[in-house]
């Protein structure tokens, strides 16, 4: 294998083989975006009786059997919010090649939704003292964690956005076919609603690690790559407190009934993780900067040697305004896009 070089001589001409490619993500591309969050959650629950207001309703009573009143149960738990999205996402990005085997992608950019929103579920993962009700009589046996469905949602939106330089490899393994190897730092950020209220809009810093298959073919170029990241998010501000929040429990034994509680509680920090899983399959075409005389993505001291070689005639490629003679405008904006 050799590392891809490229010809100055074969620079200077007009014809010369692209070096910048702007890419389309493909349908065949697909996305797996997972996010969960845990909010510890500690507190107390009680019966929903009141002698005054609600003399019929649930007590809750310490252990299997006996007691009386209406007591307060202490409890742990963790609210556990959590999305799951697969898409055949859209996404466009820039890629430059190097010399000594060296390539940058820019702009790179990606929707992982694409009209196909994504499940959210929320739960609560509860741990108890054993106790008992009266109204409905049912025994609660502590069982260790216990999950509670709390609401269901979608996953609206979910993006990847480049946040910062992309450098990579490239090394020829066939003719104008190479392998790429370049890790490219984004921002991932996921946003939706469940139970009737928004969640998200906080990016999570991730890094795609992208390693696959460059193919040039002339004017167009194929990028089959891809990438996994699983980062940590948080920690996240915790959740205002629960106070008598009402929570309807199926009881136990026995089952067939509904134990009416008011849940208390104070939340501590979210923490969570991110997941992101891409597979990219995509087409390019020669990138077009206005003043590249020579196609190579860039405006360098060829594109105005050329454009001076063609002054006072109607080369069309150094007549970059069209006019029919390469003038001083044709300069000036060949000037304007210096080093691009």
């Amino acid at each position: 294998m050799k590392i891809i070089s490229l010809s100055i001589a074969a620079l200077i001409t007009p014809c010369a083989v692209a070096s910048s490619f702007d890419f389309h993500f493909l349908p065949a591309s697909t996305a797996h975006q997972t996010l969960s969050i845990l909010y510890p959650l500690a507190g107390t629950f009680i019966g929903d009786y009141d002698v005054t207001t609600n003399p019929t309703g649930t007590r809750t009573i310490p252990g299997y059997f006996g007691g009386s009143g209406n007591q307060a149960i202490p409890y742990t738990s963790k609210l556990r919010l959590g999305d799951a999205l697969d898409s055949n996402p859209l996404g466009s990005f820039k890629l430059d090649i190097g010399a000594n085997g060296m390539c940058t992608i820019t702009n790179f950019t990606t929707d992982l939704v694409n009209e196909t929103p994504g499940a959210v579920t929320i739960d609560m993962l509860f741990t108890y003292s054993s106790f008992h009700t009266v109204a409905p009589n049912a025994i609660f046996p502590s069982v260790g964690e216990i999950t509670i469905p709390i609401a269901t949602g979608s996953l609206k939106v979910a993006t990847a956005v480049q946040s910062g330089p992309a450098v990579g490899a490239l090394v020829e393994t066939a003719p104008n076919t190479y392998t790429i190897s370049i890790p490219i730092p984004v921002n991932v950020l996921v946003a939706g609603s469940a139970a009737g209220q928004p969640f998200g809009g906080d990016p999570v810093p991730a890094i795609l690690a992208f390693a696959g298959t460059l193919t040039i073919n002339g004017a167009t170029a194929t990028f089959i790559s891809s990438a996994a990241s699983t980062d940590p998010v948080g920690p996240l501000p915790a959740l205002p407190a629960l106070v008598n929040q009402p929570l309807p429990v199926p009881t136990v034994l026995p089952a067939g009934s509904t134990a009416n509680l008011l849940l208390s509680g104070t939340f501590s920090e979210g923490t969570g993780t991110s997941v992101l899983n891409i597979s990219v399959n995509a087409t390019g075409i020669p990138s077009y900067v206005l003043g590249d005389m020579n196609g190579d993505g860039h405006v360098t001291g060829q594109d105005l040697a050329y454009l001076l070689s063609a002054w006072g005639t109607a080369n069309p490629t150094a007549d970059i305004n069209q006019d029919g003679i390469v003038a001083g405008w044709d300069l000036t904006a060949l000037l304007s896009n210096w080093g691009a």
